[in-house]
């Protein structure tokens, strides 16, 4: 367990859904909070270009003359194919796959140093050494290891932020995994933490960490006033105010008197739980404040107004997509799924259709958005709201699963046998619900603070909670090894990989990784 820092609706087919669910689950993943806001302020983004096209280059500059080096180690992009004609983008890439070599590295304690074979590619036998049914940290695999690599490659980069590149992912900010080839990509910073605006990825068949693309550089800022925070490009936010029916927003790198600034990329924010990866399309995309999409195959940034809004226009009810979001891809109909919206009806989420570029309203969770974590399972996506005794009209206690079929656009709430006392809960602002599905164990692991021993001390606790018997109880075996505790600010950075069978967990950006083979 671990110290936290801080001091009905039902439906009437929840029976049906709750047998239906039960079939359906077992088969299928610090800084400043951001008050909710009626409007975006500042902190919430900026306006992009009219054009909405990036200058020359990508806006990016050369890595090292455009060659990127060829070592295993490379912390810079590994190529990329170009879209085929008709821009459908080619095959993704392979599969993940062990390395074959003999070297098995070492374990000792509960950190394990891979051993890789000459490719880079951790080995079979290396994985072998790592004990099951306990966390263990990845020598050599925190955020931060690539800082020189970034200052290196972009002479005159400094971040303004209080934390560095560990606030990419420490400020509450998520990650995009692709599960199949166990990999993921890290977006975020903002506000005061970090300006550095980079995507990084990881890759479980190295063990490490590289450049998907790099930052911004902060020395092509020069004369801008940037004050408390980063999360908006003021000659961005000025152009916007000037010509209100224009579709730029502060949300990016746009700025007429500095070229060299003016590279259409969105600047750093905080990314919660919105940042997801399209197999499909082959880009990670994120739906906070604007909508924006990365292409891992032309390596650029595409941004889209939220029903073609007019960025001066944004407020709650025109598409703004605020602080707490989620995103899914929607692989059936084609469609990002993005929510919730900042216009305090928390639960009107919105969507993209990549087919027919149209834009909806969506209405997917009752209002406990900000006090809850979602995950999709199959064709649902389940929340656990924190389990407090009101959130406004919503009631989240006792604790309970609250569902949305993507097919049907129907939601859930289904109740929980449990053993808590509501007298004993966080009752303040809280946003650090943790919570996976582990597809073995047909088991949900969640953990947010409770003061099980009565002395007053709301401590995080870890739960499992059992979707057949619709069941909650304490499971302190989860915390077992080099668990480090829960981090408030963790957001989808705990998740399952079926390619190691174990538990994955990003606990902070100056740490390394952990993982937890299961028994």
């Amino acid at each position: 367990m671990t110290a936290v820092s801080l001091g009905r609706r039902s439906s009437s087919w929840v029976l049906i859904l709750a047998l239906s669910i039960s079939g359906v689950l077992p088969g299928c993943g610090s800084s400043e909070k951001d008050p909710p806001e009626e409007t975006p302020s500042p902190d919430a983004g900026s306006p992009s270009p009219d054009a909405g096209s990036p200058p020359p280059d990508g806006g990016h500059p050369p890595l090292d003359g455009g060659t990127p080096p060829t070592d295993g180690g490379n912390p810079l992009p590994d190529g990329g194919t170009p879209p085929t004609d008709g821009g459908i983008p080619p095959p993704p890439p392979p599969a993940f796959t062990w390395g074959n070599g003999t070297e098995t590295g070492t374990l000792v304690g509960n950190v394990w140093t891979p051993g890789r074979d000459a490719e880079g590619l951790v080995n079979a036998a290396s994985w072998e050494l790592v004990p099951k049914g306990r966390w263990i940290e990845v020598a050599g695999t925190p955020l931060t290891s690539l800082d020189a690599a970034v200052k290196a490659a972009l002479p005159g980069f400094r971040d303004l932020g209080s934390g560095g590149i560990a606030a990419v992912i420490n400020a509450y900010s998520g990650v995009a995994v692709d599960a199949p080839r166990a990999r993921w990509w890290a977006f975020g910073g903002g506000h005061a933490d970090s300006s550095n605006n980079g995507l990084y990825r990881f890759d479980m068949a190295k063990m490490r960490w590289s450049i998907e693309q790099l930052p911004d550089n902060s020395a092509n800022w020069t004369g801008v006033t940037y004050g408390i925070t980063y999360s908006f490009y003021p000659p961005a936010d000025a152009y916007a105010k000037a010509h209100p029916d224009s579709d730029v927003f502060n949300d990016e790198f746009f700025d007429p008197d500095r070229p060299a600034a003016s590279t259409g990329n969105p600047v750093a924010r905080h990314t919660y739980n919105g940042l997801v990866y399209n197999p499909d399309l082959q880009e990670v995309a994120f739906g906070v404040r604007r909508m924006w999409r990365y292409s891992l195959t032309t390596r650029t940034w595409k941004r889209h107004n939220p029903f073609n809004t007019p960025g001066a226009s944004y407020n709650g009810a025109t598409g703004y997509g605020g602080s707490q979001g989620w995103t899914f891809w929607d692989e059936v109909k084609h469609r990002y799924l993005f929510g919730p919206t900042e216009n305090y009806n928390y639960s009107r989420w919105w969507s993209f259709d990549t087919d027919d570029q149209s834009w909806n309203w969506e209405t997917i969770t009752p209002p406990a958005w900000h006090f809850a974590q979602m995950v999709r399972v199959g064709r649902t996506l389940v929340s656990f709201p924190y389990p407090e005794a009101e959130h406004g009209s919503f009631p989240t206690f006792p604790p309970r699963l609250i569902t949305y079929d993507m097919d049907t656009a129907k939601w859930g709430d289904l109740k929980l046998k449990h053993d808590l006392e509501v007298s004993r809960i966080y009752t303040d602002y809280f946003e650090g619900m943790i919570f996976t599905y582990v597809p073995p164990l047909n088991r949900y692991i969640a953990a947010f603070p409770y003061d099980r021993d009565g002395d007053g001390r709301r401590e995080y606790r870890t739960f499992e909670v059992d979707p057949v018997k619709l069941e909650l109880r304490e499971a302190p075996q989860w915390e077992a090894g080099a668990f480090g505790g829960w981090h408030e600010l963790v957001k989808n950075r705990f998740f399952y990989l079926a390619t190691h069978d174990a538990l994955v967990y990003v606990r902070k950006g100056e740490e390394n990784l952990r993982v937890f083979r299961l028994p």
